[in-house]
This record gives structure tokens, C-alpha cells and sequence, in this order.
């Protein structure tokens, strides 16, 4: 079993049994909520701000069944202070907790200890993330759509206006061609990364949070943090009023606040531009804060963790190297005070250890990826190379064994042309059979899925999979499941019907719905007729 509950004191009083069964859990204020293998959701502890969700704030030393929840197949939980969510598998999410200014997206502003589902235009969206402070809240849906509610008293909703809202309201990100990533709250601001390159804020520019100069006092739209140009961003976190950027190749950038030190950048001068992390840690693989500490942590890919900031009662300018093992660790050592700055998934990560264990390839495999200098084939797709070796690509695909060992034309060609995909595609087709990685964005996992078939590449289905499963939206369902028709993809196919049952008025009227062909229209009609849905209408 993984020890990874262990590591927090509140888990350490289960058993054995319990332990092995929670698939979900995080720990807050004295407080732990989990989801078990077989759905159901339980909370116990001292339910400070009605974490619980008991519909009270008395405290719970046994675990009580979460009722509203249960059933719901709960894969993510996020929180700040006293405002709590839990989103399904399906997408919806439910909220409690404090709603002084709507930040539950209720549509009132009545506090409200039942965990309750959010409606209005989130019902006919699949949310996958959600980000949130005490008072605003924003949430990400698959097809890359932002909506904000709550206060607004300094435009951190970024809706152009400072009026609260207590209903989701979808925001426009102005940068053309982009799609936001990912999401961050700050206490009256907001974060989101766009294409995995760009980072926009908005809000209170309290000590440069939002990356602009001091003489901008606010922002009710989204703006570009500048000084970030030609850097690839891969992740954002943010703290109570600063904010940390990862970079690809490994460095964190950092902004905002710094009473403490939780820059990193080796002064406490809060700063209004991204400042470099100071020190020589090697490369970062992640990067953790949360928004209601000012503590930062960061592991490298030789795996080991820094922290900077305010810990254990010490200040530090600078990431100093500690003795955890993760950043899960860091966060269960603070003093009365342990939270999780992410969910943790047992489960999931013992799935992980053991599938890298099976399945690492050596470090001279991966480097050898796309080497002009080595490489004896050379695959040519939208006019770009991409630089291969017949030997590694023999051994990883059934398909390329044949197709360079039989009497193929290709066998015999050291330039290989491939039509009807795209370059970024193939190239993370190739990728996979070096690194055993794959890290798709959701608008061609589907494509990569593909490919992965026509070469016979199970694994790499099985990957593809989960991305297109998280990236399942109400517009994209029907093409979704169209093309899973087509590749004789069972599994895929049933995941979208069921998803397409559970939102069927938003499927049959959007515009993907409308674009199918009639033969698939009918078949589709037909399951859903059987499934006993008109019956209920």
C-alpha cells in the first residue's frame, strides 16, 4: 500500500483496511475528507468552517458519510479557508461553505453547509478544474472556457465591471488563438496560463501580483504579465499575494509579494515583475504553493525537495534543501497547521511507482529522441523532420518491425513522408516509444489515439485514453464518439454515451450534435431510446 497517507497524523489513526480503500483525500484545518473505491465520501475531524459539509461545525472524531456526495463519483476537491468544492468525474461540481459575496455560485448569498450543485450555464458544462479564495472563485471547463463569480470589488473576476456575481459568468481572456490551461485565486486577484506559454491576471495589483508597474492599481480584464517573453510556461501557482511560475526547462519565476521571502529571488522586496529563483538547485520538475500559506516548495528531477518562504517558523529568502521525499511531505510537517496544497491519490501514485518501475526506460534512450547525428531515418511530416533510429523503433512497434525488416518500400528509404497528420502529433507518437511519456493537449489526444491504433500501440491508447476522457465536453462529445465508432474503441465508446446521457438536452442541441452523420444519429438514438432516457422526459 502507499504510505502517502501516512505521512499526514490525521490518517494515522485508520486502519489498515480503511487506508488501502480511499482512492482520494484532503486534509485541512484539523479536517480530512476522502473518497473510497466504492464511492463513498466521509469526513472527520474538528470541521472548522463547516469543512465537513455536515451541514454544522461540530466536530466529527469517527468519519461521517458525506451523503451528497456519495454516489458521485468524486475525483476532485479543492478549498480556501471557508469555501469548499468537489467536482465529479462528469464534470459538475458542487459547493459549501461560506457565500458572502456568491463565491459558491449558488445564485444567493446565503452561507450554506450542504454540499449543493452549481446550475445555470455550469449544468450543460464539464468543469475540470477549480480555483478559489475566500471570497471569488473560478472554474475551467474542458473546452477551455473560464467563468468567475463572487466578489469583485477590485475586477478579479475579470469581467470588465467590479459588480459581484453569484452565478457563474463566462469571461473573456483576449489573446487570439490561445486556450487557457489552467487556473489560480489569489486573495483579490486571479492567474491563468494560456497554451502552456502565456500567463494573464487580473485584480489587485497589490505589490505587483499581476506583473504590471506599481501605477496600475487594478485590472478588471485579463492582461499579459510581461517579462515572460519567449519563455515556455508549464505551471502556475500561487500563493496569499504572489505568484510562481514553472518554466520547461526547469527554472521558477516569481512575483508579487515577499514580506517573507516566498519569492526565493534572495531579498524580501516585493517585486512587480518576474524575478528569477535565486540559488543552484538543478532543474525543477514541480513547484507547490496555496493561498492560504506563504510557503513555497519545489522538487527537482533528481528528486530533491526545497522549500523557501515562512516554515516552521524560520523566513527564508532563498529555496533551502530539506530532507522530505515529496511535496506532499512539506506540507504534512507543518506545524498545527497541516494541510494539502493538491489531492492526494493513494492510489493513483501507488499505480505510478509501479508502472515507472515496470516500465522506465534508461536516460541514454530518451536522449537519443530526434538526434540528427545518430539517427539512420528520418520522418518528414508537414515539411519538418523528425530524426528516429530503425533499431529503437523495431523493438517498440510491431508495426515499424514489419514494415523495416519485410520487402516494404520503406525498408529501403531513408526518408520517410507521412500525410493525413499533423507534425506535433506524430512527433509525440514518436516521443512515446523513446520516453514512455506522453503529454498531449486534449485537442489532439483524440488524433494521437489514432495513430496509436494504426501502429497497435495499446499502451499509448490506454494514455490517450484518460487525456480524452478529461477533456470530454459537451460540443466535442458527438465527434468524440463518431470517431470511437470508427476505431472500434469500446471503451471510449461507452464512456461518451454515458457522458452524453447524463447532459442529453446540451448534446442534442449543440452544433457537434448537429454535424453528425444520420446513420450514427439513429444508432445513437436508438441506445439512448433503450437506456430508457424518453421515458423520463
Amino acid at each position: 500500500m502507499s504510505d502517502s497517507l501516512d505521512k499526514w497524523k490525521i490518517f494515522q489513526g485508520l486502519s489498515d483496511e480503511l487506508k488501502r480503500n480511499i482512492r482520494l483525500a484532503v486534509v485541512f484545518g484539523g479536517s480530512a475528507i476522502y473518497v473510497t473505491k466504492d464511492d463513498e465520501v466521509f469526513g472527520f475531524g474538528t470541521n472548522g468552517g463547516g469543512f465537513l459539509a455536515t451541514g454544522d461545525k461540530e466536530p466529527r472524531t469517527e468519519p461521517t458519510k458525506i451523503n451528497q456526495l456519495c454516489g458521485k463519483n468524486i475525483e476532485g476537491l479543492q478549498f480556501s479557508n471557508c469555501t469548499f468544492f468537489a467536482i465529479s468525474a462528469s464534470g459538475s461540481v458542487f459547493a459549501w461553505g461560506n457565500n458572502d459575496y456568491g463565491q459558491l455560485g449558488l445564485g444567493a448569498t446565503q452561507t450554506n453547509w450542504i454540499p449543493t450543485k452549481i446550475e445555470g450555464i455550469l449544468a450543460t458544462k464539464r468543469v475540470v478544474q477549480v480555483a478559489c479564495s475566500s471570497d471569488h472563485t473560478l472554474t475551467l471547463t474542458s473546452d477551455r472556457e473560464v467563468f468567475s463569480f463572487g466578489r469583485n470589488n477590485y475586477g478579479q473576476l475579470g469581467l470588465g465591471h467590479k459588480r459581484e456575481q453569484n452565478l457563474p459568468i463566462k469571461l473573456h481572456v483576449p489573446a487570439a488563438g490561445r486556450v487557457v490551461t489552467s487556473i489560480a485565486c489569489l486573495y483579490a486577484s486571479s492567474v491563468a496560463l494560456l497554451d502552456s506559454r502565456e500567463i494573464f491576471a487580473w485584480g489587485k495589483n497589490e505589490d505587483g501580483i499581476l506583473g504590471q508597474s506599481a501605477d496600475t492599481k487594478k485590472q478588471k480584464i485579463p492582461c499579459q504579465v510581461p517579462g515572460l517573453d519567449g519563455i515556455s510556461i508549464t505551471r502556475i501557482v500561487c500563493g496569499e499575494n504572489h505568484a510562481l511560475a514553472l518554466s520547461n526547462d526547469g527554472k521558477v519565476y516569481s512575483w508579487g509579494w515577499n514580506s517573507v521571502g516566498q519569492l526565493g529571488n534572495g531579498t524580501k522586496e516585493s517585486s512587480h515583475q518576474p524575478t528569477l529563483m535565486s540559488g543552484s538547485c538543478g532543474r525543477i520538475k514541480d513547484v507547490a504553493a496555496h493561498s492560504t500559506l506563504n510557503l513555497c516548495a519545489a522538487v527537482t528531477e533528481a528528486d530533491e525537495v526545497y522549500v523557501w518562504g515562512c516554515f516552521q517558523g524560520r523566513e527564508m529568502k532563498s529555496p533551502r534543501k530539506t530532507s522530505f521525499t515529496s511535496l506532499d511531505e512539506v506540507y504534512a510537517n507543518i506545524p498545527n497547521g497541516a494541510f494539502t496544497f493538491q489531492p492526494l491519490r493513494p492510489i493513483l501514485d501507488e499505480m505510478i511507482e509501479e508502472k515507472k518501475a515496470e516500465t522506465e526506460l534508461p536516460e541514454w534512450l530518451k536522449k537519443s529522441f530526434n538526434r540528427a547525428d545518430t539517427a539512420d531515418v528520418v520522418f518528414v511530416v508537414e515539411g519538418k523532420k523528425i530524426h528516429a533510429h530503425k533499431a529503437i523503433l523495431i523493438m517498440q512497434c510491431a508495426v515499424f518491425e514489419t514494415m523495416f525488416l519485410g520487402d516494404w518500400k520503406e525498408s529501403r528509404e531513408r526518408e520517410q513522408i507521412i500525410e493525413h497528420h499533423s507534425y506535433d502529433v506524430f512527433y509525440a507518437f514518436l516521443r512515446y516509444l523513446y520516453t514512455n511519456e506522453v503529454d498531449p493537449q486534449p485537442d489532439f489526444a483524440l488524433e494521437l489515439f489514432a495513430l496509436a491504433h494504426f501502429y497497435c500501440m495499446t499502451d499509448l491508447q490506454k494514455e490517450c485514453l484518460k487525456i480524452i476522457k478529461r477533456g470530454v465536453s459537451v460540443e466535442n462529445a458527438p465527434s468524440i464518439y463518431d470517431r470511437a465508432i470508427q476505431l472500434a474503441a469500446e471503451e471510449l465508446q461507452e464512456f461518451i454515451f454515458k457522458f452524453c446521457m447524463e447532459h442529453m438536452d446540451a448534446v442534442v442541441n449543440s452544433d457537434g450534435f448537429k454535424l453528425l452523420k444520420d446513420d450514427v444519429m439513429r444508432e445513437f438514438f436508438l441506445r439512448a431510446a433503450q437506456q430508457g432516457v424518453f421515458k423520463k422526459l
